[in-house]
Order: structure tokens, then C-alpha cells, then sequence
């Protein structure tokens, strides 16, 4: 979102500068509560996506005459790592979103396919200013809820037992 989250912008360049692939969330319009993740293939593209939905900036469903790779497409690299989006989030890795649910969705297809193919699990981490994290079990969470990896404030780094090794 434009105000009230972490800039990203810097991630993104840098994971460009690195050669790693680069995806980034697209809301579908004509498809309700439905969201891809889209290849940039470099800066320049980063550097021109349009406004979206809210105004963020996404990737058209074309780049130079040619369909854009999309995560889902069989022939994807896997994603390692989701920047996950949030509200708040609370210290049991919990994470209230925006009320659509586009990245629970995505999260529970992306994996399925993910799993069918081979592929891990990405790593969900949410990057989150101070006044986004609140105590413990602050948060409610349904069946259908994803928590959260890895939080990274300017003041922690908030894991569970399984991924404190990772971190």
C-alpha cells in the first residue's frame, strides 16, 4: 500500500541486481479476490510498472509483445520467499491483511502447486514497521489463514522454533 508499510522498492531493485528472479503480486479485476504473482525481468520494467489496484504499481500481463511468466506456469522457477503484506501482525507470527484475502489464496494454490511439482514452501516473510506488531495472540485466525515465517521490524526479527535457524 502507498502509506503505512515498508518500501519495498529496494528489495526488489536488489534481488534484480542479484539475477534472482523477481515476481510481484497482480490483482486480477475480472476475477473476485484473485491474484497473480508476475515476473519483472529488470529494472526498467520495475521502474515502469503502472498503477494498479489502491494505487500500487503492478506488471501488466504483457512485457515486449510476449505474455508474462507467471509463478503458477509450470515452467516457473519456485519461489523461495513471499513478502507478505499486512496490517499488523502480532509476535505468535500472526497477520491481520486487508480484509480480501488475495494472499491467503495465493499462498494455499501457490503451494499446492508448488508441492505437486517438488518444490518447498516459500519462506512467508513479512517486513513490518514497529507500530504493526502487537503482543501474542492478538489476532484471530480461521482455517484458511497463513502464518507468517518471519517478521523483521527496525527494532527484531520475530521467528518460530522452526525457522529461528533459518534466520
Amino acid at each position: 500500500m502507498p502509506t503505512a508499510e515498508v518500501d519495498t522498492s529496494p528489495l526488489s531493485a536488489a534481488i534484480l541486481h542479484t539475477g534472482k528472479a523477481l515476481f510481484v503480486p497482480k490483482i486480477d479485476i475480472n476475477k473476485d479476490g484473485h491474484m497473480d504473482f508476475l515476473r519483472i525481468y529488470n529494472q526498467d520494467d520495475l521502474d515502469n510498472l503502472p498503477g494498479g489496484v489502491w494505487g500500487i504499481r503492478e506488471p501488466t500481463y504483457h512485457w515486449q509483445d510476449a505474455v508474462r511468466m507467471n509463478a503458477m506456469d509450470a515452467e516457473s522457477p519456485p519461489l523461495d520467499l513471499i513478502f507478505v503484506p499486512g496490517v499488523v501482525f502480532d509476535s505468535s507470527l500472526s497477520r491481520l491483511g486487508y480484509g480480501k484475502g488475495y494472499y491467503d489464496r495465493f499462498i494455499t494454490a501457490y503451494t499446492t502447486a508448488a508441492a505437486a511439482r517438488g518444490h518447498p514452501r516459500p519462506l512467508l516473510v513479512a517486513l513490518a514497521l514497529r507500530q504493526q506488531i502487537i503482543p501474542p495472540d492478538q489476532i484471530p485466525m480461521a482455517e484458511h489463514d497463513w502464518k507468517i515465517d518471519i517478521i523483521v521490524s527496525p527494532d527484531e526479527v520475530i521467528t518460530n522454533d522452526s525457522t529461528a535457524l533459518l534466520v
